[in-house]
C-alpha cells in the first residue's frame, strides 16, 4: 500500500505551478489565494518527505523530485477530470440529451481557426457521410485519460502514436508548414528549408512533444536544428513570433493564415516528409460507427484537405 496521501487539488496546484513557474499564476488559474496554494504545496512536500520546489522570489523551480513527479500528477489530475466528465455525459444521457454518433478529440493545443476547422471537419461528415460528429481539440494526457474512461472515442493526433493499449491507424498525410510573424526575415521565401530555419528559434511545448510523434519532433529526427523556445501564454506567443523572429511547426493549411498578422510556408519536403494523421482507438473498442468513419476519412482524405484548405 502506497503510504503517502495527497489529494487531488493538492495535484493540480502542484501540476499548474510547475508549468507556470509560479505560485501567483496557479492560483489565478484556479481563482484561489495565493497563500492556499503555497500552504497546500507546503503540505505535499511534508507528505513527500522532501522538497518539490526552489523558491525565489515570485518564481519557483522544480527539483529533481518535483521534475520526475510532474508526469504522474498530470496523468492523475487527467484521470480525475476524466471520472468527472463521464459523470456529466452519463446525466445527459439520463435526461434524454442527443449524443454525437462519434466523439472525437483532435490532440492540438488552440490554434487560430481552430474552431472553424473543427467545425467545418464536423459538417462535412455529416453530409458526406451521415455520421454525427463531435470534435474538440485537447491535449494528450487529457484526451488519453478520457479515451480510456469512455468519454471520447477516438483521438486524432497529427504524427504517430504509440500505446501498447491503442490501436493507430493511418488515414492520410499532410505536408508540413512554418507558421511566422509578418516581419521575419523569411517571410518573403515562398519554400523553407532546414537550413534556412536553423537559426531561428521554434515554439515547443514538453507536454505536447511528449505525447506523440509531433512535426517537431519529426524534423528534429530529420535534421532539424533550430533553438527550442518554450512559452506558456498567448501574450508570449505572440511577443515569440513578433520581436524575436520565432515560427511555429504546423500543418500546411493556407486556411491558418492570419493575414496580415501571421502566415503558414510550406516547409520543403525533401527536408520534412509528410507527416500521418492518425485515428488512435483502444483495442477491442473499436464501434462500427468508428469503422465506417476510418473507411470514409481514409477514401475522401484528399477532398477533404482541400475542403479544409479553403475554409
Amino acid at each position: 500500500m502506497w503510504g503517502v496521501i495527497v489529494n487531488i487539488r493538492q495535484l493540480q496546484y502542484f501540476y499548474l505551478a510547475a508549468c507556470c513557474g509560479s505560485f501567483s499564476e496557479a492560483a489565478r488559474a484556479e481563482n484561489v489565494s495565493v497563500q492556499a496554494v503555497s500552504k497546500a504545496m507546503l503540505d505535499l512536500e511534508e507528505e513527500v518527505g522532501a522538497p518539490l520546489f526552489v523558491r525565489g522570489g515570485r518564481t519557483v523551480k522544480l527539483t529533481p523530485l518535483g521534475k520526475s513527479l510532474v508526469g504522474p500528477a498530470r496523468e492523475a489530475v487527467a484521470s480525475f477530470d476524466a471520472f468527472g466528465r463521464a459523470v456529466e455525459l452519463r446525466t445527459q444521457a439520463q435526461a434524454g440529451k442527443k449524443q454525437a454518433d462519434v466523439r472525437l478529440a483532435l490532440i492540438s493545443p488552440p490554434f487560430a481557426k481552430h474552431e472553424l476547422v473543427c467545425n467545418a471537419f464536423s459538417q462535412l461528415i455529416s453530409h458526406m457521410a451521415g455520421i454525427k460528429i463531435q470534435l474538440e481539440l485537447a491535449m494528450g494526457t487529457q484526451a488519453l485519460a478520457d479515451l480510456r474512461a469512455g468519454n471520447i472515442d477516438a483521438m486524432i493526433t497529427i504524427g504517430a502514436f504509440s500505446d501498447p493499449r491503442c490501436s493507430c491507424l493511418v488515414l492520410g498525410t499532410v505536408s508540413v508548414g512554418a507558421f511566422m510573424g509578418k516581419n521575419h526575415p523569411l517571410r518573403r521565401k515562398r519554400l523553407l528549408t532546414f537550413a534556412d530555419l536553423e537559426r531561428y528559434p521554434v515554439l515547443y511545448n514538453e507536454e505536447i512533444d511528449s505525447f506523440n510523434e509531433t512535426i517537431l519532433s519529426s524534423c528534429r529526427k530529420r535534421g532539424l536544428t533550430s533553438p527550442l523556445m518554450s512559452v506558456d501564454t498567448d501574450e508570449e506567443v505572440a511577443e515569440f513570433l513578433e520581436q524575436k523572429d520565432g515560427y511555429v511547426l504546423g500543418v500546411h493549411l493556407k486556411a491558418l493564415d492570419i493575414k496580415p498578422l501571421a502566415i503558414m510556408h510550406r516547409v520543403d519536403p525533401s527536408d520534412a516528409p509528410p507527416v500521418p494523421i492518425c485515428m488512435v482507438t483502444l483495442k477491442g473498442r473499436q464501434s462500427e460507427a468508428i469503422d465506417r468513419l476510418n473507411r470514409f476519412v481514409r477514401n475522401e482524405f484528399p477532398f477533404m484537405k482541400r475542403v479544409l484548405s479553403s475554409t
